[in-house]
């Protein structure tokens, strides 16, 4: 398991260094929580936020309060339920977020590109099956 886990960590280095900017606009951490609320159309709440990316919702605020001071997200009420808060990208945001995925996606796959279709699928495959079983150890608690 130790090994699995070096070897996790060791590709994830290259993910991180192979896509740096050399003038990063946004820390990583703003960058994961863009990619979260841009998978979201509807908008995403703090809570949901806050779940998916294993962090304190107060955290998650102060965040989320720099992407809101840079003109990146919106805070909306949400059209159900008034007490719940949707963040969303601007226009600005989508249209600089659309870049940079771009950018990170091309970076990132070549750190994979020793792997061909048929690995890189298998690789999806076994995340998947972690994922799963994880997702339903968690929902049978």
């Amino acid at each position: 398991m130790q090994a699995l886990l070096q070897r996790i960590n060791a590709v994830m280095k290259h993910m991180h260094h192979s896509s740096i900017p050399r003038e990063p606009l946004l820390s990583p951490p703003h960058m994961h929580l863009l990619f979260y609320i841009a998978g979201k159309k509807e908008g995403i709440s703090v809570k949901e936020l806050a779940e998916r990316t294993s962090v304190t919702p107060g955290a998650i605020t102060q965040f989320v309060n720099g992407l809101v001071e840079r003109g990146l997200v919106t805070r909306e009420e949400d059209a159900n339920d008034r007490r719940i808060v949707r963040l969303k990208l601007t226009e600005l945001a989508k249209s600089q977020f659309e870049k940079t995925r771009k950018d990170y996606l091309v970076s990132a796959s070549r750190v994979f590109d020793v792997l061909n279709n048929d690995e890189i699928n298998q690789l999806i495959a076994l995340f998947d099956k972690i994922n799963i079983s994880h997702d339903v150890k968690l929902n049978n608690r």
